[in-house]
C-alpha cells in the first residue's frame, strides 16, 4: 500500500484545535444495561458548552465490539443496532466540533477469542488471557494479538477501510501500538528466521550482538506495522490525520516503541498519568518530535487515573495540565470515563472544564514559538534499556522503565529547579540543534547513524555531557577513553581533583561525593586536552556482604587513581563524563555538583530567573516577540500561591506587560540586563516582551 500524503502542515485541522476530548468507554455487552443510557445530545451538548474543539469518538474500544454496524467485526450488543459512532459523528460536525476516530489495535479481545492463531504467544508459550492477577496486561482482561500476523493485518485494513469508507471524519487515532510482551507466535518466528536465519532468542545479553540486533529489529517491526495502518487509512482518505499511541515511547525496549514511529505519524500524542515533571520532559520531546504541531497530552478525569473512576483532580491540577500543554504547542485531551450504562457526568463540562478552557483559551494565540534554551536533553530511543540486566529466563525480565528514563528526567528535574532553559529533543533533532550543552544521561548505546549526528554537533562547537555508560566506540575515542568494565561494588564515591574542586564544592578527600550505584570503569588513550576532575573510591567491602567497615554504612576506604570524572577539550566543543549519572542524586549537595558541570558547559544563559524549583520559566519567540510562561508546577494540590518571582533577560530597551489583558509589568534595568518583577503566581503566569 502506498501511502498517500496529507495536506501541508499549516492547512490541517489540528493547527488552532488546543482542547479536545475523549470519553473512554471499552464497554463489554454480557449486561443487557451496559451502553443502555447512552445519550449523543447531552454529551456533544457538554462538549460544545465547554468549549471543546475536537471529540475522540470510540469505534472499536480494546473489546473489539464495534459502536457502528460493522460488516468485518462484531457490533456491541448493547446499542441494539444503534449506530452510535455515526451519530456521534455527524452531532459533533453540525456543533463546529472536529472528529477524531479511535480505533484499537493489538488489543482486541473479539479477535482474540474469534481468531485463536493470531494471538500474542509469551515466551513460556502462554496468551495473555490465560494470565490472572500479573502486571503489564496480565489480569486476564485483555485479548492481545499479534500485528506481525498476516491474517490479523489483512483484518486490521478491512476494518480501517470500512470506517473510512462509511464515515468522514478529521483525524484517527490508531492505540496500543507496541508490543507488551516479547511474542513468539509462529508469525514472529517465521519472520525472524526468514530475516536472520536464525530462532528467536531467549536469553537476554546486551553484550550479545544478536540479542542487540533483535531488539532492534522489534523497534522496525512496529514502525513498519505503523506505517501499514496509516497506509490503509490513508489509501481511502488521505487527508485523514493519523495519530498512532505514542506514550510508550517512555516504555522499555519490550514495547517495540520508538521515534521510528513519527514516521507513521501526523503529530504526536498519547496519555500519561505521572506528574507535572513528567509532562514538561514528556511534552518538550513530543513538540520537537512531533511532525506537526500542536502535538497532543492525553490524560484523565480521574485522580490519579482510570481506575479511580469516580475520583476527579482538581480544578488547579487539570489547569496545569492544560497550561503546560499549551506553552509547548500542544493539545490538551481530556480522558473522562463513561459509566457502563453510557451515562455521563455532565457538570464536568458545564462546570469544571469550561471554567478551566475560558480561563486558557485567551492564551492560545501567543503560543507556537521557538523556546529558548541553553541545554538540550537527548531521549535516545533504541537505548530504553539496562545493560546491566541480563537474565536467562525471558519471563523475569523488567518492562518498567529504568536508568534510560530515570537519569534524563533527574536531569530535567536539576534544569527546573536552577532555573537552566532546558529541552527535551529526539534524534532527528540532533542535526540542528544549537544548545550550549547536550545532555546523555546513561545512553546504554549509540546506532552509527546517530553518532554521526552526535559528531557533527560537537564539530558545531557544542559541548556534551555524558554519565554512565559510552554508548559508541567513536564517543570513547572522541573522550579519549576506553571503557574498561563496571565496578563490582554498587556503592562508590568520587575524589575531587585539585582540578575539580570548583565544580564538586562541599566534597574532598576525606568526604568524596557518594554515588550509590557502581560506576563505569575506563583508562585514559589520548591524555591531549584531558583534565581528570575525580578519581575514584571505594568502600573497604563490598556491599551486601557480611564483612563491613561500619555496619549502617560503606564509608570511603579504598582510595584509587582511576578517572572517574574526566573533561575532554577537542578543541572544538567540550565533552564532560561522569562514570556514574549523578544527576540522579537525592542529596542537594550532590545535585549541585551535576548544576555546577551543566553550567560550565554553558556560556550566556538566555535568561534568568530566582523562581523556586518547582516553578518552571520557559520562554519563547515568536513573530518578532519573545514571550514568558511561569508555571508552578507543584505536584500535589492545593497549589501554593508563590510571591516576588523575577526574570532577568538581556532586552535593556523592553517592556514587559502582563497576559492577555496587557497590563505592564514592573521592571528594573541593571546595566544590560532587564529585571521583570511577576505579580502573585497561583497556577500561571503569561507575559510577553513589547
Amino acid at each position: 500500500i502506498v501511502i498517500k500524503k496529507p495536506l501541508g502542515g499549516q492547512n490541517m485541522w489540528i493547527k488552532g484545535n488546543y482542547r479536545r476530548n475523549l470519553m473512554d468507554m471499552h464497554i463489554d455487552d454480557w449486561n443487557p444495561e451496559f451502553l443502555s443510557k447512552i445519550n449523543v445530545k447531552e454529551y456533544v451538548e457538554a462538549l460544545k458548552d465547554a468549549g471543546v474543539q475536537a471529540a475522540m469518538v470510540k469505534g472499536k474500544p480494546h473489546t473489539g465490539l464495534c459502536y457502528y454496524p460493522t460488516k468485518v467485526g462484531r457490533m456491541h450488543r448493547g446499542l441494539k443496532g444503534y449506530d452510535f459512532f455515526g451519530d456521534m459523528v455527524k452531532t459533533c460536525h453540525e456543533n463546529g466540533i472536529a472528529v477524531i476516530a479511535y480505533f484499537t489495535q493489538i488489543f482486541d479481545n473479539w479477535a482474540y477469542e474469534e481468531h485463536p492463531s493470531w494471538r500474542l504467544v509469551t515466551a513460556e508459550g502462554k496468551m495473555m488471557r490465560e494470565y490472572r492477577h500479573g502486571e503489564d496486561f496480565k489480569s486476564g482482561r485483555y485479548g492481545i494479538v499479534c500485528p506481525n500476523n498476516p491474517e490479523y493485518r489483512e483484518y486490521v485494513k478491512a476494518c480501517l477501510t470500512e470506517m473510512n469508507t462509511m464515515y468522514d471524519f478529521e483525524g484517527m487515532f490508531l492505540d496500543m501500538t507496541f508490543f507488551p510482551e516479547v511474542c513468539y507466535c509462529a508469525s514472529c518466528r517465521e519472520r525472524y528466521k526468514k530475516e536472520t536465519g536464525k530462532e528467536l532468542p531467549r536469553k537476554i545479553d546486551w553484550k550479545d550482538p544478536d540479542w542487540l540486533d533483535f531488539v532492534y529489529r522489534r523497534d522496525l517491526w512496529m514502525a513498519e506495522y505503523a506505517n501499514f495502518a496509516t497506509a490503509c487509512v490513508k489509501a481511502v482518505k488521505p487527508n485523514v490525520t493519523i495519530e498512532h499511541q505514542f506514550s510508550r515511547i517512555t516504555g522499555g525496549w519490550v514495547d517495540g516503541s520508538s521515534e521510528l514511529l513519527t514516521e507513521a505519524i501526523d503529530y504526536c500524542g498519547g496519555d500519561y498519568y505521572g506528574g507535572f515533571l513528567q509532562q514538561t520532559f514528556i511534552n518538550k520531546y513530543y513538540k520537537n518530535v512531533s511532525p506537526n504541531l500542536p502535538f497532543v497530552y492525553h490524560t484523565s478525569r480521574c485522580d490519579p487515573e482510570l481506575a479511580y473512576h469516580t475520583t476527579t483532580k482538581t480544578e488547579e491540577e487539570l489547569m496545569l495540565h492544560v497550561i503546560t500543554a499549551l506553552v509547548h504547542n500542544g493539545a490538551f485531551l481530556l480522558v473522562d470515563a463513561i459509566n457502563p450504562d453510557g451515562s455521563i457526568v455532565p457538570e464536568v463540562y458545564h462546570g469544571l472544564m469550561k471554567r478551566i478552557y475560558a480561563k486558557t483559551s485567551p492564551y492560545e494565540k501567543y503560543v507556537s514559538g521557538n523556546f529558548h534554551h541553553n541545554a538540550a536533553i537527548w531521549f535516545a530511543t533504541h537505548a530504553k534499556y539496562n545493560p546491566n540486566e541480563n537474565c536467562e529466563d525471558m519471563m523475569q525480565k523488567k518492562i518498567h522503565p529504568d536508568l534510560y528514563l530515570d537519569g534524563p528526567v533527574a536531569a530535567a528535574s536539576i534544569m527546573r529547579e536552577n532555573n537552566i532553559p532546558f529541552e527535551v529533543i529526539g534524534t532527528k533533532n540532533i542535526d540542528t540543534e544549537d544548545a550550549d550543552v547536550m545532555i546523555l544521561s546513561h545512553v546504554a548505546a549509540i546506532r552509527d547513524e546517530e553518532m554521526d549526528r552526535i559528531e557533527a554537533y560537537v564539530n558545531r562547537g557544542g559541548n556534551l555531557y555524558i554519565s554512565g555508560p559510552v554508548g559508541h566506540p567513536r564517543l570513547q575515542k572522541l573522550l579519549g577513553i576506553e571503557v574498561t568494565g563496571r565496578t563490582e561494588h554498587q556503592f562508590t564515591y568520587m575524589r575531587p581533583t585539585e582540578e575539580g574542586m570548583a565544580i564538586f564544592e562541599g566534597f574532598g578527600s576525606l568526604t568524596p561525593l557518594t554515588v550509590p550505584m557502581a560506576q563505569m570503569t575506563a583508562r585514559i588513550t589520548d591524555p591531549e586536552g584531558v583534565t581528570v576532575l575525580a578519581t575514584r573510591v571505594l568502600p573497604y567491602t563490598l556491599t551486601d556482604t557480611e564483612d563491613f567497615a561500619a555496619i549502617h554504612s560503606n564509608p570511603p576506604g579504598i582510595y584509587t587513581d582511576e578517572p572517574c570524572v574526566i573533561l575532554k577539550d577537542t578543541g572544538k566543543g567540550k565533552l564532560l563524563w561522569s562514570a556514574a549519572p549523578i544527576e540522579m542524586s537525592r542529596p542537594y549537595m550532590s545535585r549541585q555538583v551535576f548544576t555546577r558541570m551543566i553550567r560550565s558547559l554553558i556560556g550566556e544563559m538566555v535568561y534568568t530567573s530566582n523562581a523556586p524549583k518547582f516553578v518552571e520559566v520557559i520562554g519563547w519567540e515568536k513573530d518578532g516577540s519573545d514571550y514568558f510562561a511561569v508555571i508552578n508546577e507543584q505536584e500535589e494540590s492545593p497549589v501554593v500561591p508563590m510571591h516576588d518571582i523575577y526574570i532577568d533577560v538581556k532586552k535593556p530597551d523592553k517592556k514587559a506587560v502582563l497576559l492577555p489583558e496587557g497590563t505592564e509589568l514592573q521592571t528594573e534595568v541593571l546595566g544590560d540586563t532587564l529585571r521583570i518583577y511577576l505579580p502573585k503566581v497561583e497556577v500561571f503566569q503569561m507575559i510577553r516582551l513589547v
